[in-house]
């Protein structure tokens, strides 16, 4: 079956089309892409895969995100980059190990950028 769906994704990609035309992704495909936007302040819980020292950020793999009620774990593995509030928070991602889990409140920026608003208690 899984040999079946990624030959018919490779046949697609050779086409020079899309794999899945606009509006025809799989299921929970638009989920994940609103998810992504962070367009108001949102708690999530990530663990650190590395400090990013030219971009001043903090790269982390995405584990939970607080619904407003439950944290809820996030099945899909994503990693991305957040960016501190300021120079104090930056000084505290560097002192951070690889694999610590480290939960933040972050909500897109003017430049689009992931921002961190807050380090939160982990709760």
């Amino acid at each position: 079956m899984t040999f079946l769906l990624v030959s018919s994704l490779a046949l697609a990609q050779e086409g020079g089309g899309p794999a899945f035309p606009p509006g025809e992704q799989p299921a929970g495909f638009d989920e994940i892409i609103k998810q992504m936007k962070f367009e108001k302040p949102t708690r999530i819980v990530g663990r650190v895969r590395s400090v990013d020292g030219y971009e001043d950020a903090l790269w982390i793999d995405w584990t939970h995100v607080h619904d407003g009620a439950r944290w809820r774990e996030v099945r899909n593995e994503m990693m991305f980059k957040v960016l501190p509030r300021d120079a104090g928070m930056m000084d505290f991602f560097r002192k951070l190990t690889p694999g610590t889990s480290i939960h933040l409140t972050v909500q897109m920026d003017a430049d689009r950028n992931r921002r961190v608003l807050s380090l939160d208690e982990g709760a």
